[in-house]
């Protein structure tokens, strides 16, 4: 499980370093609010964009939530189709109601398709009421 957050921690770190990925779009750390009062705030993807499955995109969420880690699925069909976009939670998240939490997560789970109406939705394993969801997205196959 370490691995998994330590892999994806530094994934996310040459990514963001590299900067020559099209799936960059969003804000950073450092310009982005997150601040978020009883629940979780996703700020990136802001929506509007248009990423293909398989590729790597950039999560961009806060939360002030301290309940046992984050999920995060790719939800579609008005929110009734759902995909689960980890293997395991996120429990490295900085849970203070202003930090950003950014991850680079691939969409090549197994059930994603093609959908003009997609979002990322973080939601806190043990309170899955106060989850927050992107902007809408494109998905192209």
């Amino acid at each position: 499980m370490k691995f998994t957050r330590a892999l994806i921690l530094a994934s996310s770190l040459a990514f963001f370093a590299c900067g020559d990925d099209e799936s960059s779009t969003g804000p950073s750390n450092d310009t982005a609010d997150c601040s978020v009062t009883d629940g979780v705030k996703v700020v990136s993807p802001k929506g509007g964009e248009e990423f293909k499955v398989g590729e790597t995109i950039k999560v961009v969420f806060g939360s002030d939530m301290d309940f046992g880690g984050f999920g995060v699925e790719l939800r579609f069909d008005e929110g009734a189709k759902k995909v689960n976009l980890l293997e395991e939670s996120i429990d490295d998240a900085v849970i203070d109601g202003k930090t950003c939490n950014e991850y680079s997560i691939k969409l090549d789970a197994e059930g994603i398709v093609a959908a003009d109406d997609a979002y990322i939705y973080v939601y806190p394993y043990s309170k899955q009421s106060k989850a927050g969801k992107s902007g809408t997205f494109k998905v192209k196959e």
